[in-house]
């Protein structure tokens, strides 16, 4: 627009008789104006002012990831009103008296878990806070575990990526874009466990810890510091396992990490899995060795689960979709199924593919632990 267009008359073209204006006249139309706008932020929304109404539609629903979308659109309740934004703080504030916040029933909210555990269900020792049953029979294990959310009909898959903590952007990658009904398990050794824990919880994720334990050929394969081994022996081995056990918080249970000839050993085995058991968290056996006994020792009190196959064993994106595949057909046969995986790109990549078109084939993502908590074992 041309300068010369701001003084013409709203639809009236502008006079070509020249004609000079008071100075005055110029001036003060603009500056009573800049006056009232500064009275207008300075007065006109303070926390006593009644005559503000807001509306706010809260479109917290998860998008086709699993990510958070637009916490907050704001509209206008009149035009007389001046609009009032509501913004998230890291999840819905307390809004003011005469806010209104009107909610869209067809999206349901994105389910958010706290990264804080319960006092109850802590101990503390010389290695950290360790998990244990609540005087009241909680366990970790129901406390921090994700709902599973409406499976009537379907098949249910729970999918475990491994590997967060150290994989870098990558695990990044993975909590950010997974959807929330993927577990996600931590590594013990990530440089910023609290904040890796709380950010996977924030958006949704419930956790597994990934505990080290011997490979064949160990330690040329080494799974990395306070790996459980067969010839460490039992006092050694509980130890090793607290110190693992106190490096986060909030998770549902533990899986192993490489440990194709620990799992094999029932001696070695048994103290373990019987502790954290005791304790009131799941094992995942990650379905990675035939040898593996460690659904010898599933029973009520010690609740034990193991996957059924691992996705990327080959990363090639066609290999990681024909795992997806047999996924499917064992869950259409049995009824559920569970598989692991570890949080390379195109793992990602391939399951956010798979999760944005499982409902529509019957099938329901859900959190590993409802598989384990189902039928109380």
């Amino acid at each position: 627009m041309a300068t010369d267009d701001l003084n013409k008359p709203l639809g009236l073209p502008r006079e070509r008789k020249a004609h000079r204006t008071p100075l005055v006249a110029l001036v003060a139309p603009p500056l009573l104006i800049a006056i009232g706008l500064i009275a207008f932020f300075a007065f006109g929304d303070g926390p006593d002012d009644p005559g503000n109404v807001v509306a706010a539609i809260d479109d917290t629903s998860p998008d086709q990831t699993g990510s958070v979308g637009p916490a907050l659109t704001p509209v206008y309740e009149a035009q007389s009103e001046p609009l009032v934004e509501v913004k998230p703080t890291g999840g819905l504030r307390e809004v003011r008296g005469n806010d209104v916040i009107i909610s869209d029933p067809s999206k349901p909210r994105p389910i958010r878990l706290a990264a804080a555990p319960f006092e109850d269900l802590i101990e503390a020792d010389e290695n950290g806070l360790l998990p244990r049953i609540g005087d009241d029979g909680t366990r970790p294990l129901d406390a921090y575990a994700r709902p599973a959310g409406a499976t009537e009909g379907m098949k249910r898959i729970a999918i475990v990526v491994g590997g967060i903590g150290i994989e870098g952007e990558a695990g990044q990658s993975a909590i950010a874009s997974l959807p929330g009904e993927v577990t996600l398990g931590i590594v013990p050794y990530g440089e910023d466990l609290p904040a890796t824990v709380a950010e996977a919880r924030a958006l949704g994720h419930e956790i597994l810890l990934q505990l080290p334990m011997e490979p064949y050929n160990y330690p040329d394969i080494d799974p990395g510091p306070n790996t459980l081994t067969v010839a460490g022996g039992t006092a050694k081995n509980l130890d090793r396992l607290r110190w693992l056990l106190a490096q986060t918080t909030t998770y549902v249970g533990v899986m192993n990490y490489m440990g194709a000839r620990f799992t094999g050993d029932d001696r070695a085995l048994a103290p373990i899995l019987g502790d954290i058991a005791d304790r009131g968290l799941l094992f995942l056996d990650d379905g990675s060795s035939a040898r593996s006994r460690v659904g010898a020792f599933a029973s009520d009190s010690a609740p034990v689960i193991r996957a059924d196959l691992v996705l990327d064993g080959d990363t090639a994106p066609a290999a990681i979709d024909a795992r997806i595949k047999q996924l499917v057909a064992i869950a259409r046969e049995r009824g559920y199924a569970v598989a692991t995986a570890t949080a390379f790109p195109s793992t990602i990549a391939r399951i956010s593919a798979f999760a944005r078109v499982a409902e529509e084939n019957g099938i329901a993502l859900v959190p590993v632990s409802s598989l384990v908590r189902a039928d109380g074992s």
